[in-house]
């Protein structure tokens, strides 16, 4: 009797394995998909134009240095992360170095496209001891893309740039010409492959290099410039910028329906004590 009740219970412990496994597997996805979504929130993260990714901006420095393009904020830092519905922060190229640091998550593949036409590969996250690293710093005049892997739940960086980002010192996107360039480097670097990373802003340029300052405000309450976000901060501290270039050039802004008049005023006041006018057009 023993031995039948024995069998029976072992038979039924072979029927719910399967059933215990997979709910013990989908009981780390589900709690780490709350820790995702409450990373999200509590952080105030919010979708990053261009690159793709979610990100906020944590400090724009007080010190000022002087760079390549005149007078800047020695440095910045944001958190960025990437998540399965975000998994790929497509290539751009930046002025300033990009150190970033892991927080959480991962893992999550970096490639990088130097100034001098080589490449490099790390991967982030914690697993040192097979060739993973928490950290990732990225010379100035590299492009890079980033990529979350299939089985991370997220990547939570911090990133520090120094001097600070500005639209004027960054440029989304890649062609041909960036594809011939690269392609071969690497064995990872295929034609295709680079073509990925490139995302859909391929064969145009994202950014504000080279271009006036002109503002859009929009129904959400964000500042863009070339169609990329600025804090009011960053964008008190373009609008001095563009002062110390030439007062005569006025301030294009345009106003879309339901921006903040608050938030205009503030910039208009920015601008006033800045010494230069303000050409302000209202969509219809």
């Amino acid at each position: 009797m023993r031995r039948a009740l024995r069998k029976v219970l072992f038979a039924a412990a072979l029927c719910a394995a399967p059933a215990a496994m997979a709910a013990s597997a989908a009981a780390p996805s589900v709690a780490a998909d709350a820790r995702r979504d409450e990373l999200i929130e509590r952080l105030g993260l919010v979708p990053l134009n261009g690159e793709a990714g979610l990100f906020r901006v944590l400090r724009v420095s007080d010190l000022e240095v002087t760079a390549g393009d005149g007078r800047s904020p020695a440095s910045n830092a944001i958190y960025f992360m990437l998540t399965p519905a975000s998994p790929q922060n497509h290539l751009h190229w930046l002025y300033s170095d990009d150190y970033q640091s892991l927080i959480e998550g991962g893992p999550a593949d970096y490639y990088l496209f130097l100034a001098d036409g080589s490449v490099a590969h790390y991967v982030m996250g914690r697993d040192v001891a097979h060739g993973q690293t928490p950290f990732v710093p990225v010379p100035a005049g590299a492009a890079k893309a980033i990529v979350l892997r299939p089985e991370a739940p997220y990547l939570l960086v911090g990133s520090v740039l120094t001097p600070a980002w500005s639209p004027g010192r960054e440029r989304i996107g890649g062609d041909a010409a960036f594809i011939e360039r690269y392609a071969g480097k690497a064995a990872w670097a295929t034609p295709a492959f680079l073509r990925a990373l490139i995302g859909p802003n391929f064969g145009q340029v994202l950014g504000a290099e080279g271009q006036d300052l002109s503002l859009v405000l929009d129904a959400q309450g964000q500042i863009l410039w070339a169609g990329l976000q600025l804090t009011e901060q960053q964008a008190a501290i373009e609008i001095r910028k563009h002062a110390g270039a030439g007062p005569s050039r006025p301030l294009h802004i345009r106003v879309e329906r339901g921006a903040p008049d608050a938030l205009l005023q503030r910039l208009r006041g920015v601008a006033r004590d800045a010494g230069i006018e303000v050409d302000i057009q209202k969509a219809p």
